[in-house]
C-alpha cells in the first residue's frame, strides 16, 4: 500500500457571510463544512486537525448553529475506515481555533505538531481572538508536543505530508502539502481561504490576525499549487466540498 489521504466529515457550522467576506454580506448566513484530513503511509498515520464538538459549540458558541451527527464525530469516522484513536501516530493542529482542535483529547498518545506562536495565543489571546481559542481543547499534560517556528522554511512531518507557515487568520497558522500515492499533491490551506473566491479573488475572510499576512498566505499558497502541480482542498468551501472523496473512500493507492 502507498500513502492514502483520507477526508474525515466532521459536520457543519454556520456563520454570517460578513465573517467570510470581510465587510461583506451581513446577514446572510453561510453554512460550511468542516473536515479532519486522515494520512496513511504504511508506516505511519498522520491527523491533520481533530475538528469540533457539538456540545461545545452549544454551550459557547451557540449562534454558529452546530450539525454533527454521531457518525461526524471523529472517533467515528476513523471507525469507518477501519482505525482507533490509539493507532494514530502524529496529531497535526493547523492553528488552534475550536474547530481544528477540539478532538486532540481523544489521542492522548500521539505526538502533537504545532506551531509554537499558535498554542501562546491559545493560552493567551489577544482580544479580538478570543471567539476562536479555548485553552481548555488544548490544555493536555503529558502529551508528547512538538513546536515548531519556521518562519520561510519547510517542516516535513512525514516523507510525503510537508508543513508551511501561512499567517494571517491566526498568528501561527500552519497550512499542509500532502502527496498522496499516484495522484497530483494535495494542497490544503486549511484557513488561509475559506473557499475559491477567497482564494482567487484575493477577498480576505473576516476572521484574521492580521490582514496584510493573511494577503500574502494566499498569495504563497497560490503559488507552491502552481508550482507543484497540485490540487487545493478548501476547508470550509460548500460548493467544493461536495465534490470531495470522503472516508471510507480516498485519495491515492
Amino acid at each position: 500500500m502507498g500513502t492514502r489521504v483520507y477526508l474525515l466529515d466532521g459536520g457543519t457550522l454556520m456563520l454570517d457571510m460578513s465573517f467570510v467576506t470581510w465587510n461583506h454580506g451581513q446577514g446572510a448566513e453561510y453554512r460550511f463544512p468542516v473536515f479532519s484530513v486522515l494520512v496513511d503511509t504504511g508506516d505511519k498515520k498522520v491527523l491533520i486537525d481533530t475538528g469540533f464538538e457539538k456540545e461545545w459549540v452549544e454551550r459557547v458558541l451557540p449562534f454558529e448553529l452546530p450539525e454533527q451527527s454521531e457518525d461526524q464525530t471523529i472517533v467515528a469516522q476513523l471507525a469507518k475506515i477501519g482505525i482507533r484513536p490509539e493507532e494514530i501516530d502524529i496529531v497535526v493542529n493547523s492553528h488552534l481555533h475550536f474547530d481544528h482542535c477540539s478532538g486532540n483529547k481523544y489521542f492522548p498518545g500521539a505526538q502533537f505538531v504545532m506551531s509554537k506562536e499558535e498554542l501562546r495565543h491559545a493560552y493567551v489571546p489577544d482580544p479580538w481572538e478570543r471567539l476562536g481559542y479555548d485553552r481548555n481543547l488544548v490544555d493536555m499534560p503529558g502529551a508528547k508536543v512538538e513546536l515548531l517556528e519556521l518562519g520561510d522554511y519547510d517542516y516535513e512531518v512525514v516523507p510525503g505530508v510537508t508543513l508551511i507557515e501561512t499567517p494571517g487568520h491566526s498568528c501561527g497558522h500552519l497550512s499542509a502539502i500532502v502527496r498522496p500515492t499516484g495522484e497530483p499533491p494535495m494542497v490544503f490551506p486549511i484557513d488561509v481561504a475559506y473557499n475559491g473566491h477567497n482564494l482567487y479573488d484575493k477577498v480576505l475572510m473576516g476572521l484574521h490576525s492580521d490582514p496584510r499576512e493573511l494577503l500574502a498566505s494566499m498569495v504563497k499558497i497560490e503559488n507552491i499549487a502552481h508550482k507543484i502541480g497540485g490540487n487545493i482542498f478548501f476547508s470550509h468551501d460548500p460548493e467544493s466540498y461536495k465534490t470531495y472523496k470522503k472516508a471510507p473512500d480516498f485519495y491515492g493507492e
